[in-house]
């Protein structure tokens, strides 16, 4: 039957706003996602109150993690000391002494209680990853600030330990409709198609070449196109919105 289609409930989700550069220029100022990355951070510690990471991906503190990132230490460690953060990490395990022992699926923490969050490359090894968005909304305050980070062209690596498993890839728009229930979903390209691709291969550690492979990812207006959805990967931020607890809160409950 011809001029017949579904209403689909997915196609009507805001998109997500994509942050990348708008000229090759600015591209080649640095890594931009590296920039964006830092503003985030900066603004939810700047905002002060409880922080969680989850899963302690921002390695910013040595004594509760496996290793420490050098240039977040270095950029934000004097947060860890400020009497208006109260930074705290949690983990599915006490291997690496985080301050809680927690299930990203089934969070402990109450609704609304949290003022800004960090969830750094911890979604694609969570096995339902709707619910620990709803479950990350839900713990959120209205208008807190949040940043992740998930992979969409990367290599599989659940291999370097056997302690989790590696599930799933995201695209902008897989994004757009988990965080649906925020009033704010900004995305951040990391590396361009052809940057991300040489990542499957020794090659990417020559800096002459990821320089010129990052000219090209970026030099015209339909290769940033191009660049802005086949990428290694996306910073995402997050504003949770004023209705979200009571919708995920409601969602969750009937997933039981």
């Amino acid at each position: 039957m011809a001029g017949v289609s579904l209403n689909v409930h997915d196609f009507s989700v805001p998109a997500a706003v994509i942050r990348c550069p708008s000229s090759l220029r600015e591209a080649l100022k640095g890594p931009f996602w590296s920039t964006f990355e830092d503003e985030v951070i900066r603004d939810i510690f700047e905002r002060g109150g409880l922080i969680v990471d989850i899963g302690g991906g921002l390695r910013l503190d040595p004594n509760r993690g496996d290793r420490v990132n050098a240039h977040r230490q270095k950029t934000f460690g004097r947060f860890l000391s400020d009497a208006k953060v109260q930074y705290r990490v949690t983990d599915y395990t006490d291997q690496y002494h985080p301050d809680f022992v927690e299930d990203i699926h089934k969070l402990s923490f109450a609704d609304s209680s949290i003022d800004g969050l960090f969830c750094m490359a911890v979604l694609e090894h969570v096995y339902d990853p709707k619910r620990a968005a709803e479950e990350i909304c839900r713990v959120l305050k209205p208008g807190a600030v949040g940043l992740l980070y998930v992979p969409y062209l990367y290599r599989y690596h659940a291999t370097v330990t056997k302690d989790y498993r590696d599930y799933y890839r995201y695209s902008k728009d897989g994004i757009a409709y988990l965080f649906r229930a925020c009033s704010e979903v900004t995305i951040c390209p990391v590396r361009g198609l052809f940057e991300s691709l040489a990542r499957f291969t020794p090659l990417h550690r020559i800096g002459v070449l990821r320089w010129l492979l990052r000219c090209l990812d970026w030099s015209t207006k339909k290769m940033r196109r191009i660049s802005e959805v086949q990428t290694s990967g996306y910073f995402i931020r997050i504003k949770n919105s004023y209705t979200s607890t009571i919708i995920c809160r409601r969602v969750g409950s009937e997933s039981l």
